[in-house]
């Protein structure tokens, strides 16, 4: 198993390469939201603020606004409600972890 794990690292490795800028806590919020979405929870940007654990307010912020400009979520409201905001991952987001899911499966093998 240890063998298959490093083998998925590598080739998620050169994966991360090629996608343009995702540095760790990018990937880490956009798997976050990810996660969230699939479960039918999508992530508020008030909730994604409050991840402390992944980074400062102001940084999570920040990183939010590059996700959103290099095209891996939309900022959307729900009906009428302009009060809130929700992360939604979009087509690239579900490429990206397609990807990763196919590099997952060739690893294991």
């Amino acid at each position: 198993m240890k063998e298959a794990f490093i083998r998925f690292l590598n080739l998620k490795n050169t994966l991360a390469i090629k996608a343009d800028w995702l540095d760790l806590t990018s990937m880490q919020l956009l798997e976050i939201c990810m996660v969230r979405s699939d479960a039918g929870q999508r992530l508020t940007i008030t909730e994604a603020m409050g991840l402390t654990h992944v980074a400062s307010p102001a940084t999570i912020h920040r990183k939010l606004f590059q996700l959103l400009d290099a095209g891996y979520v939309t900022f959307e409201y729900e009906s009428n409600n302009r009060r809130t905001k929700y992360l939604t991952p979009t087509a690239k987001s579900d490429e990206h972890f397609a990807k990763l899911g196919t590099l997952l499966l060739q690893s294991a093998t």
